[in-house]
């Protein structure tokens, strides 16, 4: 794997965690996660951008550099990146946390594994 990609890997990640906030900057991180994991579910207005700080702004950019020519889905790398297999059921309920139009209701939420920020 070359830098550029473990660079855009660790943008990933950051931006993971980010989304696990809640605050604005996380909440753009984490609806243009759902974008990428789900656009026609989850649409992501570009404008929202502009809320980012420079280094969150520049890691949301990574990421979309990344999945411009995905190797895989966002949920499916973070998949690899932590070792575990539920990222899509996270993805899931990170949608229902910020209660995004799309969002399943919580009892159709699929059971998580161990927290992994």
């Amino acid at each position: 794997m070359n830098t550029s990609s473990q660079e855009q890997l660790a943008a990933l990640v950051r931006v993971w965690k980010q989304a696990q906030e809640f605050h604005s900057g996380a909440k753009v991180c984490a609806t243009l996660l759902l974008g990428l994991y789900n656009g026609r579910r989850f649409p992501f207005d570009l404008t929202e951008l502009r809320r980012l700080d420079g280094n969150n702004l520049n890691d949301c950019l990574a990421v979309l550099r990344l999945d411009a020519r995905p190797t895989a889905e966002v949920h499916e790398l973070l998949n690899r990146l932590y070792g575990v297999s539920d990222m899509g059921a996270r993805f899931e309920r990170l949608a229902y946390d910020w209660r995004l139009k799309g969002a399943v209701k919580k009892s159709a939420l699929p059971p998580q594994e161990r927290r992994t920020s």
